[in-house]
This record gives structure tokens, C-alpha cells and sequence, in this order.
């Protein structure tokens, strides 16, 4: 019995290495890979303001937005497809419109599961006249990554089934961003964000606006140099790192850890699980942390003269005394969990 199952694992391996080559054997041929067909496509917009500009497929975009020097509003295409997708592209794109959409959903037959596609990005970019106008700029992506930069805009929304966002440069009213299982990176923000993640991570990083919103259920939410009147940060399976965050701060979490530094005005923080981490350069309103199981430690100026209210059911409290008759009040609630706070 044991001879026939060395055999068996003998013959397994060979079998496995036999496979390996041919597997290395096909993706070096040109039967099975395919790498699309190259193409290269110009059209024309209508003259004056453009008021949508609309992205749609399956397939991975980098779109960037640039003066145009001949006068005319246009957009330009180009990359790899595979010769259906080209064709699609060309017979539903309209020309010489204030608006177009680019759809380069790649429908494919029952046996292409055989076939291993590898098109690359598609570059587009978008060129405009000096006083041209962008009204909005949308994305909706099934399964492919995207990339934008330094659009000017009113309205920003990008929307992605699975596969990564990032956006740098970016200027407009209200940009928003949403993804089903996949990365959100925006940097070099200007403008009111809003962020809604489903699974992957979120990150926000140089950002100045009225409103920052952001919103995820699994994954890790990082905010960096953003300047705003409120900032609002919730998650439901992750940790939220703040740094640099000028403005009214609302995070709330449910598991993961709550970690802001350089911050100022008014905090509050609930967490449900994990540890809760403040630096504060400054207090100049009131900070509220309501924690169920964690510790809370909190650094403090050497300058503040507030008063500290901090309960703790099961842990410790170590604390600098403060003045009870103070208008700037730190107040912290943990139902397990140390409590610390240092000037």
C-alpha cells in the first residue's frame, strides 16, 4: 500500500511539472494571450462649455484633462482593445455634442474564459479651451482600475464595481467616490469630498474644502493635511488614522483602532473596539471620547487649562489635574479600559 502511494505521489508530481510548462508554454505564445489591437481615436466636442463627460466599461483608464491649443474642445483615446470593443467604441461614441460618454465594455463569448486578455491602460485625455467649462465628470466602472488627474470641474463622481480610484489634482464643488471592493486614494483635493468604500482602503490625502466624508465597511481610513469646517470619519471593520486635520472631527468606529494627531477644535470620537490615540496642538473646543473596549490615551499642550472629566467602569486613570470651572471640557467615557492623559 505504501509503495503504490509514493507511486501515486511520483506520477502526481510529473504531472504538475508537465502542466507547469505548458501553462508557460501557451502564455509565451500568441494563440491564448491577447494582447488587443492598438488604436488611436480623436473626438470632436461642441464648441463653448461641456457639461458631461461620462466614462463607462470594463476596461483600465487614465484620464487627464489639458488646455487645448487649437482652439476646439476635444478628447483623445488610445491603447489596446480587442477589435469588437474598438468597433463598439467607434459606433457609440457621438461627436460635435456639449456631452460624451466612452464605453469600452468588453462583451465577451462563452469560450473566452480560455483566452487571457492583457490590454493595458487606456489613455484618455480631455482637452479643453482656456474658457471652456467642465459641468461634470463620472465614472462608472464594472471591473477596472481607474485613474484621474487635474480635472477642474463642478460636479466630480466616481464610481467603481471592483477595481481601484485614485484621483490627484482635482478641483471642483462636490467630488464623490464610491467603490463596491477596491482601493479609494484622492490627493490633492479641492472641494467638498465624499467617500463611500465597501471593502478596500480609503485614503485621503491633502485636502481643503467645507465637508470631508468618509465612509467604510471594511477597510482602513486615513486622512492626511486636510483643511475643513467638519470632517466625518466612520468605519465599520478597520482602523481611522488622521493626521493633520484642521477642522471639526467626527469618527466613529465599530472594530479597529481610532488614531488622530495634530489636531485643535472639536473632536468626538465613539469606539466600539479598539484603542483611541488624540494629539492635540491645540484645544480650543470641547472633546468628547465615548469608548466600550479599549484604552484611551490623549496628549495635550502644556498650555491647556480646561477641565478633564474622564469615568472609567473597569480600568485605569492617569491624569494631570485641571480646573472643574473651565469652559473647554475633555470629557471621556470607557466601559473597559484604561484612560491616560498626558500635558
Amino acid at each position: 500500500m505504501f509503495k503504490n502511494k509514493v507511486k501515486l505521489l511520483i506520477i502526481g508530481a510529473i504531472l504538475l511539472v508537465i502542466g507547469g510548462i505548458g501553462v508557460a508554454f501557451t502564455f509565451n505564445s500568441n494563440n491564448v494571450v491577447d494582447r488587443g489591437t492598438a488604436y488611436n481615436r480623436e473626438w470632436k466636442l461642441a464648441d463653448g462649455d461641456i457639461s458631461l463627460i461620462k466614462l463607462m466599461g470594463d476596461e483600465d483608464l487614465q484620464v487627464s484633462v489639458a488646455e487645448s491649443t487649437n482652439g476646439k474642445n476635444y478628447v483623445t483615446m488610445s491603447g489596446s482593445l480587442s477589435k469588437d470593443t474598438i468597433k463598439r467604441l467607434d459606433d457609440s461614441v457621438k461627436e460635435n455634442q456639449d456631452s460624451l460618454t466612452i464605453n469600452v465594455e468588453n462583451k465577451q463569448e462563452w469560450m473566452s474564459f480560455l483566452d487571457f486578455k492583457i490590454y493595458g491602460e487606456q489613455q484618455v485625455t480631455i482637452y479643453l479651451t482656456k474658457d471652456a467649462k467642465l459641468a461634470q465628470l463620472e465614472s462608472n466602472l464594472n471591473s477596472s482600475d481607474l485613474m484621474i488627474q487635474g480635472v477642474v470641474a463642478d460636479n466630480v463622481t466616481l464610481t467603481s464595481g471592483s477595481g481601484s480610484i485614485e484621483a490627484a489634482d482635482l478641483k471642483a464643488k462636490s467630488i464623490k467616490a464610491k467603490n463596491n471592493s477596491g482601493d479609494i486614494e484622492l490627493r490633492g483635493i479641492a472641494g467638498n469630498v465624499d467617500v463611500t468604500n465597501s471593502s478596500g482602503e480609503s485614503d485621503v490625502l491633502g485636502m481643503k474644502g467645507d465637508n470631508l466624508n468618509v465612509s467604510s465597511n471594511s477597510g482602513d481610513i486615513e486622512v492626511k493635511q486636510v483643511k475643513v469646517n467638519t470632517a466625518m470619519l466612520k468605519n465599520s471593520s478597520g482602523s481611522i488614522d488622521g493626521e493633520q486635520v484642521e477642522g471639526v472631527v467626527k469618527a466613529e468606529n465599530n472594530s479597529g483602532d481610532v488614531d488622530l494627531s495634530d489636531l485643535s477644535d472639536e473632536t468626538t470620537v465613539t469606539n466600539s473596539s479598539g484603542e483611541t490615540d488624540l494629539s492635540f496642538l491645540d484645544v480650543k473646543a470641547n472633546v468628547a471620547v465615548n469608548a466600550d473596549s479599549g484604552d484611551v490615551s490623549i496628549e495635550i499642550p502644556s498650555t491647556f487649562d480646561g477641565f478633564l472629566d474622564l469615568r472609567s467602569n473597569s480600568g485605569d486613570i492617569k491624569a494631570p489635574n485641571s480646573k472643574p470651572s473651565s469652559d473647554r471640557v475633555i470629557k471621556v467615557r470607557t466601559s473597559s479600559g484604561n484612560i491616560k492623559v498626558e500635558q
